[in-house]
C-alpha cells in the first residue's frame, strides 16, 4: 500500500500527459465538421496547434516560478478546469472566433498541466529516481494515443462533435480532478537546496541552460514535423493509407518501448544523461538515413522502431537533463524559460516542409534535412559542461 501511494504523483503526471498534451491525438476528429460548419479550409484550422507553441513560449517562465512556489495541487487544478470547460465552450461556439478564443483557453490552460509544471513536481518528488518518474508520466501520452483516438471516432459516430467534444471534457474533468486530489501534494513542494548549482535568474547566464534549451527544442520540433510528413511521406512510397496507419502505430509502440526502457535503466546513467540524449538523437538520425534509403518493408519497420523508440525515450529528457544541471527548487522556472527556444524552428519547420513538398512533390529531401536537425542538436547537447549535480 505505502509504494502504491509512494507513485501516486507519477500517476497524475501520467494522466495529466495523456489528457494534455495527449489530447492533440484527437485534434484531426474536428478539423472536417468544424469546416464544414463554419466555411474555412483545413489550412486555417490546422494553425490551432500554434497555440499550442505560443502560450507555452510567452507564459512558460511565469508558469515555471508559480510552479517553483506555489501550492502544484492548486495550479494543476486550476489548469485542467480553465481548460476543459474551455472545451466545452467551444462545444457552444456561434462563430470561428468562439472557437478560437476557446482554444487559446484551452492551451493556456493545458500549460498549466502540461511538462513545465508536472516534470518540475516529479523531479522534486524522486530524487534519485528521476528518469524512471519521468519516463513512466510521459508513457501518458502513448496511451492517450492508443485510446483517445478510437474513443472520440466512436463517440462522433453517434453524435455531432458538440457533443462529443463536451462529453469527452466533462468526463476528462472528472478523472483529471480525481487523480490530481489523490495524488498531489497539498501544499508546495520542497526540494533540498545546492550551492554548487545555479539559482534564481543566474541560470541565464550558464551555457547549460542555452545548449539543453535550443538541442531538446530542435529534438522535440523534429518529431513535430515528423507527424505531419509521415502519412505523405509513405503514400508517395506507394504504399497505402492503411499500410501508413500501421507503420505509425509500430512506431508508437516502440516509443512506449523506448520510454520503458528509460524507466527501467535511465536513473543508472544519470552521471552521463548527456551521453543518452545525444545518443538517443543520433538513433534518430541512423532511423531517418535508413527510411530515406529504404526498398523494402522490413527495413521501413526497422526504420521506424528506430525512430519510435529513440523518440519515445527523449521526450522525457528535457526535465531529465535540466535536473542533472540545475537546482530542483527551480526546475520549474528553468525548464519554462526555454520554452521560447522552441519558437522558431517550432513555427517555420512544418510550413518550410511543407513548402518543399510543394516544391518537389516528396518529403525526401526533408527526411535527409531533419536528420540534419538532429545531428545538429546531438552535437549542442554533447558541447555541455559536464554536470555539477551528481545527488
Amino acid at each position: 500500500m505505502q509504494t502504491i501511494k509512494t507513485w501516486l504523483p507519477v500517476l497524475t503526471g501520467m494522466c495529466c500527459m495523456a489528457f494534455g498534451s495527449g489530447i492533440m491525438s484527437i485534434y484531426g476528429f474536428f478539423v472536417e465538421p468544424l469546416s464544414k460548419e463554419f466555411g474555412v479550409g483545413a489550412a486555417v484550422l490546422n494553425t490551432g496547434p500554434v497555440a499550442l507553441l505560443l502560450v507555452p513560449a510567452f507564459l512558460g517562465a511565469l508558469i515555471g516560478k508559480m510552479a517553483d512556489r506555489l501550492p502544484v495541487r492548486n495550479i494543476l487544478l486550476t489548469g485542467t478546469g480553465l481548460s476543459m470547460l474551455a472545451l466545452i465552450a467551444i462545444g457552444e461556439a456561434p462563430s470561428l472566433l468562439w472557437v478560437g478564443a476557446g482554444f487559446l483557453a484551452f492551451s493556456l490552460g493545458m500549460s498549466m498541466y502540461g511538462p513545465v509544471v508536472v516534470n518540475g513536481m516529479l523531479v522534486k518528488l524522486y530524487p534519485g529516481r528521476e528518469a524512471r518518474a519521468l519516463a513512466l508520466g510521459a508513457i501518458g501520452i502513448s496511451v492517450a494515443a492508443i485510446v483517445l483516438p478510437p474513443l472520440i471516432g466512436s463517440l462522433l459516430a453517434h453524435m455531432d462533435w458538440r457533443q462529443a467534444l463536451q462529453l469527452l471534457a466533462v468526463v476528462l474533468l472528472v478523472i483529471l480532478w480525481g487523480v490530481i486530489l489523490a495524488g498531489t501534494p497539498r501544499g508546495v513542494v520542497e526540494t533540498g537546496s545546492s550551492s554548487e548549482v545555479p539559482v534564481g535568474g543566474s541560470f541565464y547566464r550558464t551555457r547549460e541552460f542555452w545548449l539543453i534549451g535550443l538541442s531538446v527544442a530542435l529534438g522535440l520540433n523534429v518529431m513535430i514535423v515528423l507527424s505531419i510528413c509521415f502519412p505523405p511521406f509513405f503514400l508517395g512510397r506507394g504504399y497505402t493509407v492503411a499500410e501508413a496507419g500501421w507503420f505509425l502505430a509500430v512506431s508508437g509502440l516502440a516509443g512506449l518501448i523506448g520510454k520503458s526502457c528509460l524507466a527501467w535503466q535511465g536513473d543508472a546513467i544519470r552521471n552521463s544523461v548527456k551521453w543518452l540524449a545525444a545518443g538517443l538523437l543520433l538513433m534518430q538520425v541512423v532511423g531517418l538515413v535508413l527510411l530515406y534509403f529504404c526498398v523494402d518493408t522490413w527495413q521501413v519497420l526497422v526504420a521506424l522502431v528506430m525512430l519510435g523508440a529513440a523518440n519515445g525515450a527523449f521526450i522525457p529528457m528535457h526535465s531529465y537533463l535540466n535536473s542533472r544541471y540545475f537546482d530542483s527548487s527551480i526546475i520549474s522556472h528553468v525548464t519554462g524559460a526555454q520554452m521560447p527556444l522552441f519558437l522558431p524552428f517550432g513555427l517555420t519547420g512544418a510550413p518550410l516542409a511543407g513548402y518543399v513538398f510543394d516544391q518537389t512533390g516528396t518529403y525526401d529531401v526533408v527526411m535527409l534535412s531533419l536528420a540534419g536537425i538532429l545531428a545538429l542538436a546531438a552535437v549542442l547537447i554533447a558541447s555541455t559542461p559536464a554536470a555539477k549535480k551528481f545527488g
